[in-house]
């Protein structure tokens, strides 16, 4: 019996200790001054709202974005919807990139554009974040079932919170087949989790994708979206793109976009393909594509890297999770950034 309990000692605290050594972080660094950088209007064109104006950036400030108020040149109606204005406004008919600019505070700027709910959301999209989480399964799908909120809003504390730095893109048009080659807008996310109701909704013998998601990644207030979107020229202006996420101001996720496994054609492509799979909210059935197609605005969430929280060794603690009062920052290139607190219970 002695020897038996000696064992079970050893094995216990090898596995503590193996948990708190894979929590550690896979990228070290710390957060420096952010110098974001607007895209060349060669390459895309990037806007802002404030509650008085759609605004055509042409640069960052630091704590304000400086550009033209199109609502103050085009009127209220042609500026009320992003999607409409780009896809009717001649671009001809646009301030060069030499017009006098404003300065918009970052505090003023709200969600740019209406998106449409419920989104489209990619997971395990990057090889080092499937392996990470022990997945030798191929990229998933699952309905990202939760409104956009905006770039600076509190995330609520739950139990083993988790982060997820993403690109975010939406089609300027409908999406009726996996043939369609819409343009897409680019926007920065976070899909921040809760993983202990992801686990406790899971069905290991089903698909990965079709329990336990919709309800984990389904969280109130748990998906921000930033102040800047990038409508770019050139379909694989995305792949140049860089993503980084700070906890507390230090690096947890530093990736590029050019490393995802499914690219944005392969996501919608699947998107069509398990359209009519069962997915699962608790024990509610709820569709991938409920609208029969992916309407334009829809979020389409690519993935993201690897160094994330969770670890299928550590989800016994909470201390290796977030925590009330933690800073997520995330910052990308061309696409600003987001900064949420965890609030307290």
């Amino acid at each position: 019996m002695r020897i038996f309990l000696i064992a079970l000692f050893a094995l216990v605290l090898g596995f503590v200790g193996f948990s708190f050594y894979v929590s550690q972080p896979v990228v070290e660094g710390v957060r420096g001054d952010f110098e974001p950088e607007i895209a060349a209007r060669a390459d895309a064109l990037t806007f802002a709202r404030t509650r008085q104006g759609l605004i055509l950036v042409s640069g960052h400030a630091g704590d304000a974005v400086l550009g033209v108020n199109l609502t103050s040149l085009f009127g209220q109606a042609a500026t009320a919807d992003l999607i409409d204005f780009v896809s009717n406004v001649d671009p001809a008919m646009l301030p060069d990139a030499n017009a006098a600019t404003e300065r918009f505070e970052l505090d003023e700027l709200i969600v740019p554009i209406s998106y449409t709910y419920p989104g489209l959301a990619a997971g395990t999209n990057f090889k080092e974040h499937a392996e990470e989480i022990y997945s030798d399964d191929p990229p998933f799908l699952f309905p990202k079932l939760v409104e956009a909120g905006n770039w600076n809003d509190g995330i609520p504390f739950l139990p083993r919170l988790d982060f997820e730095a993403e690109l975010c893109v939406f089609p300027l048009s409908d999406i009726t087949g996996a043939d369609d080659s819409p343009q897409y807008g680019l926007v920065l996310c976070n899909d921040f989790t809760d993983r202990w109701t992801l686990l406790k909704e899971l069905d290991l013998g089903a698909s990965y994708g079709l329990t336990g998601f919709a309800s984990g990644k389904g969280c109130m207030r748990c998906l921000p979206t930033g102040y800047l979107v990038v409508i770019p020229r050139s379909p694989d202006f995305y792949l140049s793109l860089g993503l980084s996420l700070y906890v507390n101001d230090e690096l947890r996720q530093h990736f590029r976009m050019e490393d995802v496994i499914l690219p944005i054609e392969a996501i919608v492509s699947e998107a069509f393909e398990h359209q009519y799979d069962d997915y699962f909210k608790g024990d509610e059935p709820v569709s991938l594509l409920p609208h029969g197609r992916i309407p334009r605005g829809t979020l389409i969430l690519t993935g993201t890297a690897a160094g994330v929280l969770f670890k299928p060794v550590n989800i016994w603690r909470q201390g290796f999770y977030l925590q009330p009062g933690d800073v997520v920052r995330t910052e990308a290139s061309y696409l600003g950034h987001l900064e949420n607190t965890v609030e307290a219970e």
